[in-house]
């Protein structure tokens, strides 16, 4: 009986991690709104996939964009600022990157627009544990 509910357990907590839902944050910049999403949530140091939905208030689609990922983390007692750049690929009309967050503590991201020789930027700030 013992083992049964052990079993049980582990694979309840096994279910509930894997529908974990993503880490999410929203914002309007310029007539676009962005959806940022990092797969774990909440992030964690080391690698994170990020991917960024952008849509045009007007039309719905911001196909001719292109996204950046700028991320950085202020200096601290004993260690340098960090700044890093990732960029991404479009896949299924998200814009999709990888982000390495080398430290736990709070970090600044950064997403650029670029669409008609235009760049725009919103930022988002997440807790990485």
């Amino acid at each position: 009986m013992n083992r049964l509910t052990v079993v049980v357990v582990l694979l309840a907590l096994w279910v509930s991690t894997s529908y974990a839902k993503p880490y999410e944050v929203e914002r309007r910049v310029d007539g676009y709104n962005v959806l940022m999403k990092i797969d774990r949530n909440p992030p964690v140091a080391g690698d994170n996939t990020v991917s960024i939905e952008v849509t045009d208030v007007s039309t719905g689609c911001a196909c001719n964009a292109t996204v950046a990922i700028e991320y950085s983390r202020p200096a601290m007692l004993g260690t340098p600022a960090l700044r890093y750049k990732a960029d991404t690929v479009l896949k299924g009309g998200r814009h999709v990157g990888k982000i390495t967050l080398s430290a736990a503590g709070f970090w600044n991201i950064a997403v650029k627009i670029t669409s008609h020789d235009k760049t725009w930027t919103t930022n988002f700030t997440v807790d990485v544990e």
